[in-house]
This record gives structure tokens, sequence and C-alpha cells, in this order.
């Protein structure tokens, strides 16, 4: 079974990249999807693109906390359906090494292969996010171990952003094939398997929290759109990133925020509300009240 990482900062485009994978599939599919809050969002985004089989391991770290969860759950998809290809999805907060080192003890007995892992930089956030410090030694981690890396959203970013951008991430890594993208969009290259622990590993301790909501009732898409430009421009604290699924009175949407863009896609149908935002220090009772008056 080979085993492909899609790793990301929050928002990154991880599953849009899974989305735009699954398109393309030959033969027998399966997703492992790790979020970062309470309900599971990404997953039922994925499910729509109709993947062959899906677990979902929600609310903790994929590499640290939920790692004996990782192996079960890999376990579990090679005996019950045992595809071709597992793609798994680390949260936002996760790193490509905790996930191959949680591996590798399980590796020969399954058969596993890692085919590849896929860092997906935001063109728009990547430089201010790196500068800030905040982030510890996520990207040093992505970066080094990716193979592949899809510096995502390029249209937002002029040529001398896309440039250092590019700079950048040679820094932390000279030979991953580097592609520019738009939602993703890309031609993956094939690419050589990885044999034993030839990865670099550091630990990346965050500070975030989450709020998610899963509340009854219809919502007005305008006032959802007013909360997320409030929460971006930092009304309710540190509110680095948001998304969900809403009903309203002409269906379902699904909305994202990162870095200033606001973002809704309509839905064919939707299984209820879901909200998650995630951040540092912000006032989760405010967002709560706000979201009760934008109810239809």
């Amino acid at each position: 079974m080979k085993i492909r990482i899609v790793s990301g900062f929050l928002g990154a485009g991880k599953t849009t990249c899974i989305c735009n994978m699954l398109e393309r599939r030959e033969g027998l599919t399966g997703v492992l999807v790790n979020e970062f809050g309470d309900i599971g969002i990404d997953a039922e985004l994925i499910q729509r693109g109709e993947a062959v089989d899906m677990v979902e391991l929600p609310s903790g770290c994929i590499c640290c906390t939920l790692r004996n969860d990782l192996v079960q759950a890999v376990e579990e998809i090679k005996a019950r359906v045992n595809p071709e290809r597992l793609i798994i999805e680390p949260s936002g907060l996760a790193v490509p090494s905790g996930i191959l080192e949680a591996l590798e003890p399980i590796k020969e007995k399954l058969g596993l292969e890692i085919e590849a892992i896929i860092g997906i930089v935001d063109a728009d956030g990547f430089l201010p996010n790196l500068e800030s410090g905040l982030f510890g030694d996520f990207y040093t981690d992505q970066l080094a171990n990716s193979d592949i890396i899809l510096v995502n959203k390029v249209d937002l970013v002029p040529p001398e952003t896309l440039q250092q951008v590019e700079e950048k991430i040679r820094e932390y890594n000279q030979s991953a094939v580097i592609l520019h993208t738009v939602n993703c969009r890309a031609e993956l290259p094939e690419l050589a398997t990885h044999d034993g622990i030839d990865y670099l590993h550091l630990h990346f301790d965050h500070e975030f929290d989450s709020l998610a909501l899963t509340p009854e009732g219809s919502y007005r898409r305008d006032d959802i759109e007013q909360i997320l430009r409030d929460a971006d421009e930092g009304k309710f604290g540190h509110i680095y990133r948001a998304k969900g699924i809403f009903e309203t009175a002409e269906g379902y949407y699904n909305f994202d925020l990162v870095h200033g863009q606001v973002n809704f896609k309509k839905l064919k149908g939707g299984s209820g509300n879901k909200f998650i935002f995630i951040g540092k220090d912000f006032d989760k009772k405010t967002v709560e009240e706000r979201l009760a008056q934008a109810k239809i």
C-alpha cells in the first residue's frame, strides 16, 4: 500500500489538493484525515469527491497524542480495504516527521511504501507567518521533509514575492520539486519511494486553541461574511483560521477564512452546520453570540 502524505499550514490548500487527487485517481484509494478541532469539516468535503475509503481522526494531533490512533487506522484500512494508495492529511498543525516516525515500525509488516510527502505553501501567507516566529519549527519540518512543494495561491502575489518564497524554501530544501499552483492544480511527478528513516525530526509545540460549534438552524450568508471579516480584523482576538459549512435559505455553503481571504462555495447539500475557529486567546463567547445573531 502506497502512502502519500499531504501537509501544509492552516488554510494552505490540503483538502483542495486531495480532492484534486481523487478526481484523477486510478484504482482503490483511501483517505485518512486528521483535523485540529472537535468536529470534522475536511472529511465531509473530501467525501463529496467520493473517496473509496475514509477514516477521520478529529480532535488531537496525528503525530503526537493520536499517534496510536494513526497506526490503528492505517492497520484497519489495510485489513478492510487494502487500497493501492492511502492519502494522509494531517492537521495544519502537525509535522510530517511525526507521521513518518509513527509509521516506521509497521512499514515492513503491512508492506507500506512512503510514496511522496507533499508540502503545500500559501504563497500569500508563508513569508509573514515564517517571519513572525509564532510557529516554531513547523515550516522547517514541513519544508525539509517534503519531496514535492506546491506553492499555492500564486495568483494572489506579485512575481517578486513568489521569488522570495522560492528562495526561502530552498534554504530548507535543495532537492524538492517546486510547483506553482492555483487551487493546488498540478501534475505531480513520480518519485522514488522512501527507504528507512531519512527525515529531519523537529518537535513542534503549539498553543493554539479552537472553537467548534454544530448549532441547528439557518443563517444569513451576509451576516456570516461580516463575522469572518471582523475576525480577520482582530475584533475577537487572534483568529488565524476559520472554516465551516452552514445552511441558508438558499442551501448549504462552505466557507474559508485565511490570511484576509474570505471565500464561499455553494454546496449541493449538507448534513448540518459546522463552524471551526482556530487561534490564540480569542473571545469565544462573542463569536458564539455573533453567530446566534446571524440566524434567520
